[in-house]
């Protein structure tokens, strides 16, 4: 626990430092990637599922059945071919390396406030959280970068870059319904239209679950499949209170209007962009808590929270009293976020604490027969 401290310290204290002196932006965001790259690639064993990649990816470079996508199993395949062994570490530090250099590339491009973005990134978890589900996570950064460019309307790299991340986990074509959907500015009377998806996917669970045993073939006869899913308090609170936050934010600075009936420009689209993203990830929280690991969907648009966070405490004088008073509410909401996350981090369907390494630890067991 001490040690995931220690790396988001030593993660924002750079950027921070970087926002007063500028010359030294390029070292401290190189930093920040050594800081945040270094933990992942040295792991060992960390992470629920870790043991069950190193079996995927055996079984991926054995041309076995696998249900994982063409890009994971060809860069297993081709990771294990040039090394003439199991190079799973080697594998999981290429996947290290690229989500974290994706992550930050898509926050430095996005972000009025890298700094305030990193920090909510951070005590969010959803660095730490790429220790689990690495195809996911690297998945996700690529779809986080790739929408730089779809709010600059430069959809050809937007696309090129959504296939990527297809290629190694499905669930990322998702967006292509979902972000054009959340760029469109809704009118007063299409508000009925959340209120008829709601009632939907209620009414129609089994088709529902159709779709999700498609995204993920590998839960048909799991446990998880047979568990279902649950409502997300966390989740539908932190969604509701990020929601308030902004709107409230418009209103007391008169750009409500502005910004949800004629956004101009690409900083407007991308406000409207992210308040959609938000408000669409609360109808699923709360609509299709029925869905199993519902998260692996919604962080295609909760993901957005670390951009419209900075983006609307920055509409607000730099130095007023009610701009301090929010921030700081913001900071102390996301410490509070990262002390639950870490306590709960040892729990067994998230098991990234302890952390092992390596350098220090050999394997203890292997997940089945098929790597031994």
């Amino acid at each position: 626990m001490i040690l995931y401290i220690l790396i988001t310290t030593a993660a924002l204290l750079p950027a921070y430092y970087a926002q007063k002196h500028e010359r030294s932006g390029k070292a401290c965001l190189f930093t920040i990637f050594l800081v945040l790259a270094v933990p992942a690639v040295l792991r060992q064993e960390t992470g629920n599922d870790y043991m069950r990649y190193v079996e995927v990816f055996h079984l991926a470079a054995s041309r076995a059945v696998v249900p994982t996508e063409p890009g994971f199993n060809r860069l297993a395949r081709l990771v294990y071919a040039l090394c003439g062994y199991e190079n799973y570490l080697l594998l999981f530090a290429i996947y290290a390396v690229l989500t974290v250099f994706f992550f930050l590339l898509a926050m430095k491009r996005l972000s009025p406030d890298f700094a305030f973005t990193l920090f909510v990134f951070l005590t969010s978890g959803y660095y730490f959280q790429s220790y689990n589900t690495v195809r996911y996570y690297f998945a996700l950064s690529i779809v986080l970068f790739a929408l730089y460019f779809f709010l600059r309307r430069e959809y050809v790299w937007f696309l090129l870059l959504v296939g990527l991340a297809a290629l190694f986990h499905k669930s990322a074509l998702l967006v292509l319904a979902f972000y054009p959907l959340a760029l469109h500015v809704f009118r007063k009377w299409q508000a009925v239209v959340p209120a008829l998806f709601g009632a939907g996917m209620l009414l129609f669970k089994e088709p529902v679950m159709v779709l999700v045993r498609k995204l993920y073939p590998s839960y048909e006869g799991t446990e998880i499949l047979a568990a279902g899913g649950r409502p997300s308090a966390g989740n539908i609170l932190r969604c509701t209170l990020v929601l308030l936050l902004a709107l409230g934010i418009l209103v007391r600075t008169g750009k409500a209007r502005e910004t949800l009936e004629s956004p101009a420009g690409t900083r407007g689209r991308a406000r409207v962009f992210y308040i959609n993203c938000t408000a669409m990830a609360l109808l699923l929280y709360v609509f299709g808590w029925f869905i199993p690991e519902l998260s692996r969907i919604c962080y295609y648009l909760t993901m957005t929270q670390i951009f419209l966070l900075p983006d609307v405490l920055s509409l607000l004088p730099a130095e007023s009293r009610q701009r301090k008073v929010l921030t700081g509410a913001v900071l102390a909401a996301g410490i509070l976020v990262f002390a639950v996350f870490l306590k709960n981090a040892a729990a067994p369907d998230i098991r990234i604490l302890p952390y092992r390494t390596f350098l220090f630890h050999e394997m203890s067991q292997t997940p089945s027969r098929s790597i031994r």
